[in-house]
């Protein structure tokens, strides 16, 4: 029995998959520490706290 690794891509792997069309220009796709994370959508909570911190630093 063998056991599989994760493949842990570099920054430029990532940015040639980017350049190649594997992720759709709505796809929320992050490298971190090799690994491909999709990451969640922005919810309300985040945008509403989003907005009060850019108030607080912009003005």
């Amino acid at each position: 029995m063998s056991i599989a690794t994760a493949k842990r891509f570099t920054i430029a792997e990532y940015h040639r998959l980017t350049e190649l069309g594997f992720f759709n220009e709505d796809d929320r796709v992050e490298l971190i520490k090799g690994e491909l994370v999709k990451m969640a959508a922005k919810g309300t909570a985040h945008s509403v706290c989003e907005t009060r911190l850019e108030r607080e630093l912009f003005i």
